[in-house]
């Protein structure tokens, strides 16, 4: 099935506008993105995974024990809804491990400036299991992506992610913020 050139038109110019306004927002978070990796067996007389997993065997990359995770690049994150998180047992407080929020996300490459930004969109999406790590005045806090939404019907119109926050990856240290300008002008 192929959309009319209309409906392509409008879904890309809508698209465009919300990378504009994700990269453009005054309340844009800039993060690091980082993209989990399996991390491969050396040995070839076995299998990690028979060994490793009884029954059925891992049911997606989230249920490895092997993995690192790769740096990918920059993006600008926006968020949309603060989701909450499960109560805890004595119902007096949200368990933090599980805090989710609705976000947009729109990578960019660093080294362009102004309006190339958001013409010339790096090759990578963010994808379900990507880490990001939020640069906030020389604090991190690092959440991944468990889901993506589409904004419509149609696949090209964009995407909201979907992130929980993890607190046991703060050996991932992306860099010193400090030397990036984008991040330490927008917090002056």
């Amino acid at each position: 099935m192929t959309l009319k050139i209309e409906n392509k038109l409008v879904t890309d110019g809508q698209a465009l506008s919300t990378r504009i306004i994700t990269l453009r927002n005054q309340s844009t978070i800039p993060t690091f993105v980082f993209r989990r990796k399996v991390l491969t067996v050396n040995d070839d007389d076995y299998e990690r995974s028979d060994l490793s997993w009884a029954g059925l065997g891992t049911v997606s990359d989230s249920d490895e024990h092997s993995i690192d995770y790769e740096p990918l690049g920059h993006a600008m994150v926006v968020l949309l809804d603060s989701l909450g998180g499960p109560m805890h047992d004595s119902g007096m407080f949200i368990t933090p491990e599980q805090f989710s929020s609705m976000v947009l996300i729109e990578p960019y490459d660093i080294d362009l400036e102004g309006d190339d930004r958001i013409r010339m969109r790096p090759d990578w999406n963010p994808k379900k299991g990507d880490l990001f790590c939020f640069l906030l005045n020389n604090h991190k806090e690092y959440h991944e992506c468990v889901g993506v939404v589409g904004n419509s019907l149609l696949v090209s119109h964009g995407h909201r992610y979907l992130l929980n926050q993890r607190f046991d990856l703060e050996y991932l240290d992306a860099f010193d913020e400090s030397e990036i300008e984008d991040v330490e002008v927008p917090y002056k």
